[in-house]
């Protein structure tokens, strides 16, 4: 319509014939597996074309006798995952036509799919791949587009929640949509959104435009603002089509980072503060046969456990005390009656967890699960006496500058791109974001100089006593002092990098990648 009035004005108002852009409702095909909104999708062409012809009406005065409604869009009541895309709309006669396909898939995750929707998983992937279990339903509609793509003159774009972008379903998708000679043309970065259901969990989107490789320009689109790229890989950003690989062993000369100790105990070796100090008014002796228990939670929201720590040297104090040998008898019990032959070993020790990690001077504490909103990943140090759960990651007398390369806002924007997300919420993984994060090689010096961040980092936070961390990185409370300890930081740091801050997140992720495709290459990888 802008476009007959622009042209209005060059010719005058001379234009008669308004009718040239050759879109029919019969241009429409669709595959709906719903009989009721196949039928609604029928009826809402219909309904958007009367919509459309009455506001060019308004426009022109003029506009085509809706009636009688003959041409209709060719909507298929069936499954869009069995049902062939290329019989439901057959390539055109002339090969100049282009065919656009564009949808909002179903999100599920692997966990809640159900036994039909694995078996359509099983259906697109099992001929290409053994390895799709952990996608998201969403994933197969993707493979779809770009074979759609890749036989005809035909570009997609479908709405799908960000995960498909990070974490394990990057290698697991990925590589069969580029194989076949497929590129993404354009796409748009992760947004949050959210329908007007009662109820409804916000979920985080992209829109990932598939087509077949050309020179056409690739433009990434994030808010506002569109870029012209060169490439767009799969973790939607300016790269090449690399993809990060989950390690065993960092590959970035930082010290290995563990879960925390599973107690494997059914409990019993776990107290609240209430069980712990009645034990020890009790029995005070009982007293250096417990650590504070720290997981995530505790970490994050201030939550305080305890757990008995025994050594095998104090064995026997431990059995001396009525209370404490009940629950090292309860957890023997609970391992010889378990069903895993692993636990039936651990039963000759069942006065310990399963693992008994411990620190000589001091340890780190890295949620597992990190809040999206947070600026930064906030990282715990504390003395040698406390016990880490398994329900967070730990170092062990790492040097202190390692706690300052992990709570930058570098390390918080490569998780975040890199690990998988739980909800909205970011999944730390040592294994694919701590082991791959790229360092450059720093000197004594610039390891003196992140030292003395963690420790103004660490000051900052005790400035504030009582204040959770969950308070303390909140961002609509984040003290001010602590706010200024985390911007030196990542100025001193991002110097190191690259001689200056980095401009926004974007720049900072296209430069990690770059580091982690030499990384990779040095290391004799892919």
């Amino acid at each position: 319509m802008r476009i007959f009035l622009r042209l209005d004005e060059l010719e005058g108002g001379q234009i008669t014939h308004r009718w040239g852009t050759g879109i029919k409702l019969s241009n429409f095909y669709g595959i709906e597996i719903a009989d009721f909104a196949a039928e609604t999708a029928k009826l809402s062409l219909w309904i958007a074309e009367y919509q459309m012809n009455q506001r060019f009406k308004m426009l022109f005065g003029e506009t085509r006798n809706p009636f009688p409604l003959v041409e209709g869009g060719q909507i298929v009541h069936d499954n869009a995952l069995h049902r062939d895309w290329h019989e439901v709309c057959p390539p055109p006669e002339d090969e100049t036509v282009e065919t656009y396909i564009v949808g909002n898939p179903p999100y599920l995750g692997a966990r809640n799919q159900k036994a039909e929707q694995k078996a359509d998983m099983k259906k697109i992937f099992a001929p290409i791949t053994k390895s799709y279990k952990n996608l998201d339903y969403v994933a197969a509609w993707y493979i779809k587009a770009a074979d759609y793509c890749q036989k005809q003159n035909a570009q997609s774009a479908l709405v799908a929640t960000n995960s498909i972008c990070q974490g394990e379903q990057v290698a697991l998708l990925w590589p069969y949509i580029f194989d076949p000679g497929i590129e993404i043309g354009f796409a748009h970065q992760s947004f949050k959104w959210k329908n007007l259901a009662t109820n409804n969990a916000g979920v985080t989107c992209v829109i990932v435009g598939l087509r077949k490789k050309s020179n056409d320009k690739k433009v990434l689109f994030h808010d506002d603002v569109a870029r012209t790229v060169s490439n767009i890989g799969p973790y939607l950003i300016e790269m090449h089509n690399s993809i990060v690989l989950s390690t065993n062993k960092p590959l970035n000369g930082l010290p290995s980072m563990i879960k925390g100790n599973m107690p494997y105990d059914g409990g019993n070796l776990i107290l609240s503060p209430k069980e712990k100090d009645d034990l020890v008014d009790k029995f005070p002796e009982a007293q250096r046969l417990m650590r504070e228990l720290i997981g995530s939670q505790e970490f994050v929201r201030g939550i305080e456990r305890w757990c008995l720590w025994i050594e095998d040297e104090d064995l026997d104090l431990a059995l001396s005390i009525p209370p404490i040998a009940e629950r090292i008898e309860k957890v023997k019990k609970m391992r010889l009656g378990s069903t895993d032959s692993g636990a039936h070993k651990l039963a000759s020790r069942s006065h310990q967890f399963r693992e008994m990690n411990k620190a000589k001077e001091h340890l780190f504490i890295i949620p597992s699960v990190v809040s999206e909103n947070r600026e930064y990943i906030s990282v715990g140090f504390d003395d040698h006496k406390s016990c880490i759960s398994n329900l967070a990651f730990a170092l062990y007398d790492a040097p202190v500058h390692v706690f300052s390369i992990l709570s930058s806002s570098l390390h918080e924007v490569w998780i975040k791109a890199i690990c998988g997300q739980l909800e909205t919420r970011v999944r730390y993984s040592s294994k694919l974001g701590y082991n791959t994060f790229p360092i450059p090689p720093l000197s004594s010096d610039q390891k003196a100089e992140l030292e003395e961040h963690a420790w103004a980092i660490i000051g900052a936070r005790d400035a504030h006593p009582g204040k959770t961390i969950a308070w303390l990185y909140d961002p609509k409370t984040m003290p001010q002092n602590l706010r200024d300890a985390h911007q030196a930081l990542d100025d001193a740091l991002e110097k190191i990098y690259i001689g200056r801050p980095f401009k926004d997140d974007t720049e900072r992720l296209e430069h990690l990648f770059k580091m982690y495709e030499k990384m990779v290459a040095k290391k004799g990888g892919k």
